[in-house]
Protein backbone atom coordinates (compact mmCIF):
# COMPACT_ATOMS: atom_id res chain seq x y z
CA UNK A 1 0.00 0.00 0.00
CA UNK A 2 1.58 3.39 -1.22
CA UNK A 3 1.79 6.04 1.55
CA UNK A 4 0.11 8.94 -0.28
CA UNK A 5 2.55 12.36 1.04
CA UNK A 6 4.10 15.30 -0.28
CA UNK A 7 7.41 16.88 -0.50
CA UNK A 8 10.03 19.42 -1.16
CA UNK A 9 12.05 19.29 -3.71
CA UNK A 10 15.48 19.70 -3.42
CA UNK A 11 14.95 23.56 -5.14
CA UNK A 12 12.24 23.93 -2.91
CA UNK A 13 14.70 23.20 -0.34
CA UNK A 14 17.26 25.66 -1.81
CA UNK A 15 14.95 28.69 -2.99
CA UNK A 16 13.49 28.21 1.22
CA UNK A 17 16.96 28.85 2.29
CA UNK A 18 17.45 31.45 -0.23
CA UNK A 19 14.74 33.39 0.71
CA UNK A 20 15.39 33.56 4.69
CA UNK A 21 18.96 34.64 4.01
CA UNK A 22 18.03 37.63 1.46
CA UNK A 23 14.63 37.88 2.28
CA UNK A 24 13.06 37.27 -1.64
CA UNK A 25 9.98 36.48 -1.36
CA UNK A 26 8.53 32.57 -3.06
CA UNK A 27 5.26 33.09 -5.33
CA UNK A 28 3.50 30.15 -6.28
CA UNK A 29 2.11 30.36 -9.38
CA UNK A 30 1.14 27.15 -10.99
CA UNK A 31 0.00 23.64 -10.29
CA UNK A 32 0.39 20.46 -12.43
CA UNK A 33 -1.48 16.74 -12.37
CA UNK A 34 0.17 13.80 -13.77
CA UNK A 35 -0.52 10.22 -14.48
CA UNK A 36 2.53 8.83 -13.32
CA UNK A 37 3.14 7.37 -16.79
CA UNK A 38 0.43 4.83 -15.78
CA UNK A 39 2.50 3.78 -12.65
CA UNK A 40 2.00 4.65 -8.86
CA UNK A 41 4.58 7.21 -7.70
CA UNK A 42 6.93 6.34 -4.85
CA UNK A 43 7.65 10.22 -3.44
CA UNK A 44 10.39 9.28 -1.82
CA UNK A 45 12.49 9.18 -5.16
CA UNK A 46 11.31 12.38 -6.59
CA UNK A 47 12.95 14.64 -4.44
CA UNK A 48 15.71 15.70 -7.53
CA UNK A 49 12.57 15.77 -9.96
CA UNK A 50 12.33 18.83 -12.06
CA UNK A 51 8.49 18.01 -13.81
CA UNK A 52 5.89 15.25 -12.80
CA UNK A 53 6.90 12.03 -14.33
CA UNK A 54 4.04 12.53 -17.14
CA UNK A 55 2.54 15.71 -17.07
CA UNK A 56 -1.22 15.92 -17.68
CA UNK A 57 -2.92 19.36 -17.24
CA UNK A 58 -1.34 22.66 -15.73
CA UNK A 59 -2.84 25.77 -14.86
CA UNK A 60 -2.68 28.96 -12.87
CA UNK A 61 -3.08 28.81 -9.56
CA UNK A 62 -6.67 29.81 -8.34
CA UNK A 63 -5.36 30.54 -5.04
CA UNK A 64 -3.07 29.82 -2.17
CA UNK A 65 -4.22 30.17 1.57
CA UNK A 66 -2.74 29.83 4.92
CA UNK A 67 -4.03 27.24 7.18
CA UNK A 68 -5.66 29.90 9.92
CA UNK A 69 -4.47 27.73 12.86
CA UNK A 70 -0.43 27.46 11.61
CA UNK A 71 0.75 30.03 9.78
CA UNK A 72 3.68 28.22 7.98
CA UNK A 73 0.97 25.46 6.98
CA UNK A 74 0.05 26.45 2.99
CA UNK A 75 -2.68 25.49 0.54
CA UNK A 76 -3.06 25.41 -3.02
CA UNK A 77 -5.50 25.05 -5.50
CA UNK A 78 -6.28 24.65 -9.03
CA UNK A 79 -9.76 24.20 -10.44
CA UNK A 80 -9.13 21.14 -13.82
CA UNK A 81 -12.42 22.38 -16.28
CA UNK A 82 -14.78 19.45 -17.07
CA UNK A 83 -14.27 19.41 -20.42
CA UNK A 84 -10.27 17.77 -19.56
CA UNK A 85 -10.07 14.56 -18.70
CA UNK A 86 -9.45 10.74 -19.44
CA UNK A 87 -6.54 10.09 -17.51
CA UNK A 88 -6.20 8.94 -14.38
CA UNK A 89 -4.67 11.36 -11.08
CA UNK A 90 -1.59 9.65 -9.64
CA UNK A 91 0.97 12.82 -8.93
CA UNK A 92 0.88 16.72 -8.27
CA UNK A 93 2.85 19.77 -8.15
CA UNK A 94 3.41 22.86 -7.28
CA UNK A 95 5.81 25.26 -9.51
CA UNK A 96 7.02 28.75 -8.63
CA UNK A 97 7.16 32.02 -10.26
CA UNK A 98 10.70 30.75 -11.99
CA UNK A 99 9.22 27.87 -13.32
CA UNK A 100 10.89 25.69 -10.71
CA UNK A 101 8.88 22.43 -9.41
CA UNK A 102 8.62 23.68 -5.25
CA UNK A 103 6.80 20.74 -4.12
CA UNK A 104 5.71 17.53 -5.24
CA UNK A 105 2.87 15.03 -3.90
CA UNK A 106 1.40 11.56 -4.72
CA UNK A 107 -1.99 11.08 -5.12
CA UNK A 108 -4.36 7.92 -4.62
CA UNK A 109 -5.47 6.64 -7.94
CA UNK A 110 -8.41 8.56 -8.77
CA UNK A 111 -9.54 8.80 -12.40
CA UNK A 112 -10.61 11.85 -14.22
CA UNK A 113 -13.56 11.87 -16.74
CA UNK A 114 -14.22 14.79 -19.23
CA UNK A 115 -17.52 15.90 -20.34
CA UNK A 116 -17.68 13.57 -23.20
CA UNK A 117 -17.60 10.67 -20.80
CA UNK A 118 -20.57 12.42 -18.39
CA UNK A 119 -18.23 14.86 -16.27
CA UNK A 120 -20.45 17.76 -15.79
CA UNK A 121 -18.42 20.07 -12.91
CA UNK A 122 -15.19 21.63 -12.32
CA UNK A 123 -12.81 19.49 -10.19
CA UNK A 124 -10.69 21.38 -7.72
CA UNK A 125 -7.78 20.22 -6.69
CA UNK A 126 -5.41 21.38 -3.44
CA UNK A 127 -2.12 20.77 -2.34
CA UNK A 128 -1.17 20.98 1.11
CA UNK A 129 2.53 22.47 2.36
CA UNK A 130 4.44 23.27 5.04
CA UNK A 131 7.43 26.33 4.53
CA UNK A 132 10.03 26.82 7.44
CA UNK A 133 8.94 30.55 7.71
CA UNK A 134 5.64 31.96 6.88
CA UNK A 135 6.70 34.95 5.48
CA UNK A 136 8.65 33.70 2.51
CA UNK A 137 5.66 33.06 0.80
CA UNK A 138 3.41 35.42 -1.02
CA UNK A 139 -0.14 34.95 -1.35
CA UNK A 140 -0.46 36.52 -5.03
CA UNK A 141 -3.12 35.46 -7.49
CA UNK A 142 -4.12 37.05 -10.57
CA UNK A 143 -7.77 37.59 -10.03
CA UNK A 144 -8.58 36.84 -13.84
CA UNK A 145 -7.87 32.97 -13.84
CA UNK A 146 -9.15 32.55 -9.91
CA UNK A 147 -12.25 30.93 -9.93
CA UNK A 148 -14.81 30.54 -7.33
CA UNK A 149 -15.31 26.41 -5.97
CA UNK A 150 -18.75 25.20 -5.71
CA UNK A 151 -18.14 24.83 -1.98
CA UNK A 152 -16.57 28.24 -1.61
CA UNK A 153 -19.34 29.87 -2.52
CA UNK A 154 -21.47 28.23 -0.24
CA UNK A 155 -19.83 28.36 2.26
CA UNK A 156 -18.99 32.09 1.72
CA UNK A 157 -21.50 33.83 -0.42
CA UNK A 158 -24.73 33.73 1.79
CA UNK A 159 -27.01 36.43 2.83
CA UNK A 160 -25.79 36.89 6.89
CA UNK A 161 -22.34 37.49 4.94
CA UNK A 162 -23.90 40.20 2.25
CA UNK A 163 -26.86 41.90 4.03
CA UNK A 164 -25.73 41.43 7.80
CA UNK A 165 -27.87 42.86 10.82
CA UNK A 166 -31.80 43.65 10.70
CA UNK A 167 -34.55 42.21 12.31
CA UNK A 168 -37.88 40.34 11.13
CA UNK A 169 -40.13 42.58 9.10
CA UNK A 170 -37.23 45.68 8.68
CA UNK A 171 -36.20 47.36 5.22
CA UNK A 172 -32.71 48.42 4.34
CA UNK A 173 -32.39 51.48 2.91
CA UNK A 174 -29.47 53.42 1.97
CA UNK A 175 -27.44 55.38 4.47
CA UNK A 176 -25.43 57.29 1.38
CA UNK A 177 -24.55 56.83 -1.97
CA UNK A 178 -21.57 54.78 -1.36
CA UNK A 179 -22.26 51.09 -2.44
CA UNK A 180 -22.60 48.71 1.04
CA UNK A 181 -23.49 51.72 3.12
CA UNK A 182 -26.98 50.37 4.20
CA UNK A 183 -29.14 50.80 7.12
CA UNK A 184 -32.49 48.44 8.34
CA UNK A 185 -35.58 50.57 9.05
CA UNK A 186 -38.60 50.05 10.00
CA UNK A 187 -41.22 50.50 7.03
CA UNK A 188 -43.34 52.95 9.16
CA UNK A 189 -40.08 54.99 9.00
CA UNK A 190 -39.83 54.80 5.52
CA UNK A 191 -42.13 57.50 3.26
CA UNK A 192 -41.11 58.09 -0.52
CA UNK A 193 -42.27 60.99 -2.52
CA UNK A 194 -41.62 60.88 -6.28
CA UNK A 195 -42.93 62.97 -8.93
CA UNK A 196 -43.11 61.26 -12.64
CA UNK A 197 -41.69 63.51 -15.04
CA UNK A 198 -41.41 62.63 -19.06
CA UNK A 199 -40.07 64.50 -22.12
CA UNK A 200 -41.76 63.95 -25.32
CA UNK A 201 -39.61 63.69 -28.35
CA UNK A 202 -40.09 63.33 -32.56
CA UNK A 203 -37.74 60.97 -34.06
CA UNK A 204 -36.00 61.17 -37.33
CA UNK A 205 -35.41 58.99 -40.08
CA UNK A 206 -33.00 55.96 -39.11
CA UNK A 207 -32.42 57.37 -35.23
CA UNK A 208 -31.38 54.94 -32.96
CA UNK A 209 -29.60 57.81 -30.57
CA UNK A 210 -32.00 59.76 -28.28
CA UNK A 211 -29.95 61.94 -25.76
CA UNK A 212 -32.84 63.03 -23.00
CA UNK A 213 -32.72 66.85 -22.15
CA UNK A 214 -35.27 66.60 -18.88
CA UNK A 215 -35.29 63.21 -17.61
CA UNK A 216 -32.58 60.64 -17.20
CA UNK A 217 -32.35 56.89 -17.51
CA UNK A 218 -33.26 56.15 -13.92
CA UNK A 219 -36.77 54.93 -13.29
CA UNK A 220 -37.25 55.45 -16.88
CA UNK A 221 -40.24 54.22 -18.99
CA UNK A 222 -39.96 54.47 -22.48
CA UNK A 223 -42.90 54.63 -25.06
CA UNK A 224 -43.40 54.70 -28.86
CA UNK A 225 -46.26 55.86 -30.06
CA UNK A 226 -47.66 54.50 -27.14
CA UNK A 227 -46.43 51.31 -26.54
CA UNK A 228 -44.21 50.91 -24.08
CA UNK A 229 -40.65 49.63 -24.70
CA UNK A 230 -38.86 47.28 -22.37
CA UNK A 231 -35.51 47.74 -21.36
CA UNK A 232 -32.70 44.91 -22.84
CA UNK A 233 -31.37 43.93 -25.88
CA UNK A 234 -33.39 43.76 -28.67
CA UNK A 235 -35.07 45.22 -31.62
CA UNK A 236 -38.42 46.29 -29.67
CA UNK A 237 -36.43 47.11 -26.77
CA UNK A 238 -34.01 49.79 -25.61
CA UNK A 239 -30.84 50.19 -23.49
CA UNK A 240 -28.55 52.30 -21.92
CA UNK A 241 -25.87 54.38 -23.68
CA UNK A 242 -22.54 52.07 -23.49
CA UNK A 243 -20.37 55.10 -22.15
CA UNK A 244 -19.53 55.53 -18.82
CA UNK A 245 -21.13 57.80 -16.74
CA UNK A 246 -23.82 58.44 -19.22
CA UNK A 247 -27.43 58.78 -17.38
CA UNK A 248 -28.58 61.28 -20.62
CA UNK A 249 -28.55 58.92 -23.70
CA UNK A 250 -31.03 56.10 -24.80
CA UNK A 251 -29.91 53.16 -27.77
CA UNK A 252 -33.17 51.82 -29.61
CA UNK A 253 -33.13 48.69 -30.39
CA UNK A 254 -34.14 49.63 -33.96
CA UNK A 255 -34.83 53.06 -35.89
CA UNK A 256 -38.54 54.39 -36.58
CA UNK A 257 -39.79 56.14 -39.54
CA UNK A 258 -39.94 60.16 -39.32
CA UNK A 259 -42.45 61.64 -37.51
CA UNK A 260 -42.55 58.85 -34.91
CA UNK A 261 -43.16 60.16 -31.12
CA UNK A 262 -40.84 58.67 -28.10
CA UNK A 263 -41.89 59.69 -24.54
CA UNK A 264 -39.60 58.98 -21.87
CA UNK A 265 -40.85 59.17 -18.64
CA UNK A 266 -39.03 58.82 -15.71
CA UNK A 267 -40.30 57.95 -11.82
CA UNK A 268 -43.59 56.26 -13.72
CA UNK A 269 -44.48 53.20 -11.28
CA UNK A 270 -43.80 51.15 -14.34
CA UNK A 271 -40.51 52.70 -14.92
CA UNK A 272 -39.66 50.87 -11.51
CA UNK A 273 -41.30 47.70 -11.65
CA UNK A 274 -40.33 44.42 -13.98
CA UNK A 275 -41.75 43.88 -17.34
CA UNK A 276 -44.93 42.30 -17.06
CA UNK A 277 -44.82 39.28 -19.32
CA UNK A 278 -47.41 39.82 -22.73
CA UNK A 279 -49.45 37.30 -23.92
CA UNK A 280 -48.49 37.49 -27.41
CA UNK A 281 -45.01 36.39 -26.50
CA UNK A 282 -45.66 33.16 -25.25
CA UNK A 283 -43.17 33.42 -22.14
CA UNK A 284 -40.28 34.46 -24.50
CA UNK A 285 -40.16 37.70 -23.38
CA UNK A 286 -38.89 36.20 -19.70
CA UNK A 287 -35.68 38.01 -18.38
CA UNK A 288 -34.16 34.83 -17.59
CA UNK A 289 -35.70 31.52 -18.11
CA UNK A 290 -33.31 29.70 -16.03
CA UNK A 291 -34.23 31.72 -13.15
CA UNK A 292 -38.24 31.06 -14.18
CA UNK A 293 -37.45 27.48 -13.94
CA UNK A 294 -35.87 28.05 -10.58
CA UNK A 295 -38.21 30.16 -8.89
CA UNK A 296 -41.40 27.87 -10.45
CA UNK A 297 -39.34 24.67 -9.38
CA UNK A 298 -39.44 22.72 -12.77
CA UNK A 299 -36.95 22.08 -15.14
CA UNK A 300 -36.06 22.39 -18.93
CA UNK A 301 -37.17 20.38 -21.82
CA UNK A 302 -33.14 19.50 -22.03
CA UNK A 303 -33.03 18.57 -18.45
CA UNK A 304 -35.83 16.88 -18.35
CA UNK A 305 -35.03 14.28 -21.02
CA UNK A 306 -31.94 13.16 -18.91
CA UNK A 307 -33.69 13.60 -15.49
CA UNK A 308 -33.53 10.29 -13.03
CA UNK A 309 -32.45 10.11 -9.35
CA UNK A 310 -29.04 9.25 -9.01
CA UNK A 311 -28.26 5.30 -8.45
CA UNK A 312 -30.94 4.49 -11.32
CA UNK A 313 -30.22 1.76 -13.53
CA UNK A 314 -31.39 1.81 -17.43
CA UNK A 315 -30.37 -0.10 -20.83
CA UNK A 316 -29.72 1.96 -23.42
CA UNK A 317 -29.43 1.49 -27.41
CA UNK A 318 -26.26 2.79 -27.62
CA UNK A 319 -22.61 2.15 -26.58
CA UNK A 320 -21.89 4.95 -25.08
CA UNK A 321 -23.39 6.76 -21.96
CA UNK A 322 -25.53 9.69 -22.41
CA UNK A 323 -25.57 12.50 -20.52
CA UNK A 324 -25.70 12.78 -16.87
CA UNK A 325 -25.09 8.42 -17.37
CA UNK A 326 -22.09 6.71 -16.46
CA UNK A 327 -21.53 3.05 -17.50
CA UNK A 328 -21.93 0.58 -15.02
CA UNK A 329 -19.00 -0.89 -16.05
CA UNK A 330 -17.15 -1.77 -12.16
CA UNK A 331 -15.19 1.84 -12.61
CA UNK A 332 -13.61 3.21 -9.77
CA UNK A 333 -15.14 7.28 -10.06
CA UNK A 334 -14.51 10.36 -7.75
CA UNK A 335 -16.47 10.57 -4.65
CA UNK A 336 -16.33 14.34 -5.20
CA UNK A 337 -17.13 14.53 -8.61
CA UNK A 338 -20.27 11.95 -8.27
CA UNK A 339 -21.40 12.85 -5.21
CA UNK A 340 -25.08 12.69 -5.09
CA UNK A 341 -24.38 8.77 -6.66
CA UNK A 342 -21.85 8.20 -4.26
CA UNK A 343 -24.29 9.54 -1.62
CA UNK A 344 -26.86 7.09 -3.28
CA UNK A 345 -24.74 4.00 -3.48
CA UNK A 346 -21.86 4.52 -1.09
CA UNK A 347 -19.45 1.19 -1.49
CA UNK A 348 -21.59 -0.99 -1.79
CA UNK A 349 -19.36 -2.42 -5.30
CA UNK A 350 -16.74 -1.24 -3.71
CA UNK A 351 -15.01 1.26 -2.32
CA UNK A 352 -12.66 2.20 -4.93
CA UNK A 353 -8.89 3.22 -3.59
CA UNK A 354 -11.14 3.63 -0.13
CA UNK A 355 -9.93 7.48 -0.06
CA UNK A 356 -11.62 9.32 -2.72
CA UNK A 357 -12.87 6.78 -5.22
CA UNK A 358 -15.84 4.24 -5.28
CA UNK A 359 -16.87 1.66 -7.79
CA UNK A 360 -19.83 1.62 -10.06
CA UNK A 361 -21.79 -1.59 -10.19
CA UNK A 362 -20.19 -3.88 -13.07
CA UNK A 363 -23.19 -5.01 -14.92
CA UNK A 364 -21.68 -6.13 -18.45
CA UNK A 365 -22.93 -9.57 -19.30
CA UNK A 366 -25.84 -9.93 -16.11
CA UNK A 367 -29.07 -10.60 -15.73
CA UNK A 368 -30.93 -8.51 -13.31
CA UNK A 369 -32.78 -9.97 -10.50
CA UNK A 370 -35.24 -7.86 -7.88
CA UNK A 371 -33.80 -8.13 -4.34
CA UNK A 372 -35.42 -10.79 -2.08
CA UNK A 373 -35.75 -8.05 0.62
CA UNK A 374 -37.16 -10.37 3.04
CA UNK A 375 -39.52 -12.07 0.66
CA UNK A 376 -38.33 -15.57 1.13
CA UNK A 377 -38.16 -16.74 -2.79
CA UNK A 378 -34.26 -15.59 -3.02
CA UNK A 379 -33.29 -15.68 0.67
CA UNK A 380 -29.91 -15.47 1.87
CA UNK A 381 -28.87 -13.23 -0.22
CA UNK A 382 -26.92 -8.83 0.48
CA UNK A 383 -28.08 -6.64 -1.60
CA UNK A 384 -25.84 -6.29 -4.57
CA UNK A 385 -24.58 -9.62 -4.20
CA UNK A 386 -23.58 -11.34 -7.58
CA UNK A 387 -25.17 -15.10 -7.92
CA UNK A 388 -23.24 -17.99 -10.70
CA UNK A 389 -25.02 -19.70 -13.14
CA UNK A 390 -27.27 -22.60 -11.59
CA UNK A 391 -29.64 -25.25 -13.07
CA UNK A 392 -32.27 -26.00 -10.94
CA UNK A 393 -31.68 -30.00 -9.30
CA UNK A 394 -33.89 -32.25 -10.97
CA UNK A 395 -34.10 -35.72 -12.54
CA UNK A 396 -34.90 -36.83 -16.06
CA UNK A 397 -37.60 -40.31 -15.80
CA UNK A 398 -37.90 -42.32 -18.68
CA UNK A 399 -40.17 -45.88 -19.56
CA UNK A 400 -40.63 -48.75 -22.18
CA UNK A 401 -43.76 -49.47 -21.98
CA UNK A 402 -44.22 -53.67 -21.29
CA UNK A 403 -45.47 -56.16 -23.58
CA UNK A 404 -46.40 -58.79 -20.99
CA UNK A 405 -45.68 -62.40 -21.69
CA UNK A 406 -45.58 -63.47 -24.93
CA UNK A 407 -43.20 -65.53 -27.92
CA UNK A 408 -41.82 -64.62 -30.72
CA UNK A 409 -42.29 -66.76 -34.53
CA UNK A 410 -40.14 -67.36 -36.37
CA UNK A 411 -39.56 -69.08 -39.94
CA UNK A 412 -36.91 -70.78 -41.63
CA UNK A 413 -37.00 -69.79 -45.60
CA UNK A 414 -37.64 -73.06 -47.84
CA UNK A 415 -34.46 -74.48 -49.23
CA UNK A 416 -36.53 -75.67 -52.02
CA UNK A 417 -35.52 -78.98 -54.10
CA UNK A 418 -32.22 -80.57 -53.06
CA UNK A 419 -30.31 -83.72 -51.88
CA UNK A 420 -28.13 -85.00 -49.40
CA UNK A 421 -24.70 -86.79 -49.80
CA UNK A 422 -23.73 -89.79 -47.71
CA UNK A 423 -20.68 -91.45 -47.16
CA UNK A 424 -19.47 -95.08 -45.45
CA UNK A 425 -16.45 -95.28 -43.91
CA UNK A 426 -13.65 -98.32 -44.85
CA UNK A 427 -14.42 -101.52 -43.11
CA UNK A 428 -10.99 -102.82 -43.19
CA UNK A 429 -10.23 -106.47 -44.96
CA UNK A 430 -12.68 -108.47 -43.45
CA UNK A 431 -15.22 -111.61 -45.07
CA UNK A 432 -19.13 -112.27 -44.93
CA UNK A 433 -20.88 -115.15 -44.33
CA UNK A 434 -23.74 -116.39 -45.80
CA UNK A 435 -27.02 -119.14 -44.74
CA UNK A 436 -27.30 -122.22 -46.59
CA UNK A 437 -30.92 -123.32 -47.37
CA UNK A 438 -31.85 -127.10 -47.50
CA UNK A 439 -32.08 -126.45 -51.32
CA UNK A 440 -29.23 -124.62 -52.06
CA UNK A 441 -25.56 -127.24 -52.42
CA UNK A 442 -22.10 -126.35 -52.56
CA UNK A 443 -19.85 -128.34 -54.26
CA UNK A 444 -19.29 -130.85 -57.34
CA UNK A 445 -22.03 -133.01 -56.18
CA UNK A 446 -24.86 -130.87 -55.54
CA UNK A 447 -25.29 -132.41 -51.93
CA UNK A 448 -25.49 -130.02 -49.05
CA UNK A 449 -21.62 -130.21 -47.98
CA UNK A 450 -21.21 -131.49 -43.94
CA UNK A 451 -19.15 -129.39 -41.45
CA UNK A 452 -16.29 -132.30 -41.26
CA UNK A 453 -18.01 -134.25 -38.63
CA UNK A 454 -20.58 -136.02 -39.77
CA UNK A 455 -22.80 -133.12 -39.35
CA UNK A 456 -24.55 -130.99 -42.29
CA UNK A 457 -23.10 -126.96 -42.75
CA UNK A 458 -26.00 -124.13 -42.39
CA UNK A 459 -23.27 -121.60 -43.49
CA UNK A 460 -20.15 -120.92 -44.84
CA UNK A 461 -17.62 -117.78 -45.19
CA UNK A 462 -17.20 -116.42 -48.63
CA UNK A 463 -14.29 -115.23 -49.93
CA UNK A 464 -12.43 -112.53 -48.78
CA UNK A 465 -13.59 -109.09 -50.27
CA UNK A 466 -10.24 -106.79 -49.13
CA UNK A 467 -10.92 -103.15 -47.76
CA UNK A 468 -13.70 -101.19 -49.58
CA UNK A 469 -16.67 -98.67 -48.94
CA UNK A 470 -20.35 -98.91 -49.05
CA UNK A 471 -22.09 -95.95 -50.95
CA UNK A 472 -25.23 -94.85 -49.57
CA UNK A 473 -28.23 -92.89 -51.11
CA UNK A 474 -30.36 -90.71 -49.78
CA UNK A 475 -33.22 -89.79 -51.49
CA UNK A 476 -34.42 -85.69 -52.08
CA UNK A 477 -36.41 -84.37 -49.75
CA UNK A 478 -38.64 -82.17 -52.37
CA UNK A 479 -39.24 -78.49 -51.01
CA UNK A 480 -39.69 -77.86 -47.50
CA UNK A 481 -39.39 -75.80 -44.64
CA UNK A 482 -38.48 -75.85 -40.98
CA UNK A 483 -40.10 -74.52 -38.25
CA UNK A 484 -38.18 -72.30 -35.78
CA UNK A 485 -39.61 -71.56 -32.20
CA UNK A 486 -38.59 -68.92 -30.03
CA UNK A 487 -39.33 -68.78 -25.89
CA UNK A 488 -41.30 -66.54 -24.39
CA UNK A 489 -39.16 -63.84 -22.44
CA UNK A 490 -41.75 -63.21 -19.87
CA UNK A 491 -42.94 -59.39 -18.24
CA UNK A 492 -39.68 -57.25 -18.94
CA UNK A 493 -38.77 -53.70 -20.15
CA UNK A 494 -35.95 -51.85 -21.31
CA UNK A 495 -33.53 -49.60 -20.36
CA UNK A 496 -33.62 -45.66 -22.08
CA UNK A 497 -30.41 -43.81 -22.04
CA UNK A 498 -30.66 -40.10 -22.60
CA UNK A 499 -27.88 -37.93 -24.04
CA UNK A 500 -26.79 -34.49 -22.45
CA UNK A 501 -28.10 -31.38 -24.75
CA UNK A 502 -27.02 -27.36 -24.71
CA UNK A 503 -24.48 -25.18 -24.29
CA UNK A 504 -22.31 -23.78 -21.43
CA UNK A 505 -25.14 -21.68 -19.99
CA UNK A 506 -28.77 -21.42 -19.01
CA UNK A 507 -30.31 -18.53 -20.33
CA UNK A 508 -33.56 -17.03 -22.25
CA UNK A 509 -33.83 -15.30 -26.18
CA UNK A 510 -32.24 -11.93 -25.24
CA UNK A 511 -30.65 -8.80 -26.86
CA UNK A 512 -27.31 -7.25 -25.30
CA UNK A 513 -27.86 -3.20 -24.58
CA UNK A 514 -25.56 -1.15 -22.70
CA UNK A 515 -26.22 -0.88 -18.83
CA UNK A 516 -26.07 2.36 -17.23
CA UNK A 517 -26.20 4.15 -13.73
CA UNK A 518 -27.53 7.63 -13.49
CA UNK A 519 -25.25 10.19 -11.20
Amino acid sequence: MPTFKSIHTTYGLQRMAAAEAVGQPINIVEMAVGDGNGNPIDIDDQANATGLVRERFRAAINRVYADPERDNRYSAEMVIPASVGGFTLREIGIFDDQGGLFAVGNLPESYKPSDSEGAFADTAVRFEFLVTNASIVTLQVDPNVAVATQTWIINNVTMAALIPGGTTGQIAKKRSNADGDIEWGDPDDISVTVNTIDEEQILADDQVLVDLAVVTTRGLAVYIDGLRLYEGAGADRWQKAPEPGSVTRIVLGQSYPAGTKLIAAQNEPTGFAPSPLERSKNLSDLDSKPAARTNLDVFSKAETRHMAPPGMLAHFARNSAPTGWLKANGAAVSRTAYADLFAAIGTTFGAGNGFTTFNLPDLRGEFLRGWDDGRGVDGGREFGSGQAGELQSHAHSGTAGSAGAHAHTGTAASAGSHSHGASTGSAGEHAHTRPLSTNNSSGSDGNRPTDGYGGTKTSEANNQAGAHTHSVSIGTGGAHSHTVSVSSAGTHSHNIEVSATGGPETRPRNMAMLACIKF
